[in-house]
């Protein structure tokens, strides 16, 4: 178990979330996604999220989220960029780890508020 400091910019709230994803159009993507996947997010901070998925999203991947954080919210809908991906064995499901690229700063706020219990 890592004891150092702590190197994370954001606080996160490790907590399920729902969330839909789909991939956004980009140069060197020849198929556009035409739907909506459904996700369970297993961790969220200010700066990304991390979720299991079925596909290998591949490094750089942009991705348009709209993530449920809570009933009396209105969903947040950002964009992420996918850092990792890494096989879970022996179930072919990948862990996806996503950095926000494009989210409104009051959801930014929201999630800071959350992650230091002052929302609920």
């Amino acid at each position: 178990m890592y004891n150092g400091p702590e190197r994370r910019e954001h606080k996160r709230i490790v907590k399920l979330f729902m969330a839909r994803i789909r991939v956004k159009q980009h140069e060197g993507h020849e198929t556009v996604s035409t739907g909506w996947d459904s996700v369970t997010l297993h961790n969220l901070s200010a700066g990304g999220t991390f979720f299991v998925y079925k596909e290998n999203l591949g490094i750089g991947t942009p991705l348009e989220l709209e993530i449920d954080v809570s009933k009396s919210t209105p969903p947040i809908n950002c964009v992420g960029k996918t850092i990792r991906s890494d096989t879970l064995q022996p179930a072919s499901t990948f862990c996806i780890t996503t950095r926000f690229t494009d989210i409104v700063e009051q959801e930014k706020e929201l999630i800071n508020k959350m992650a230091e219990g002052m929302f609920r």
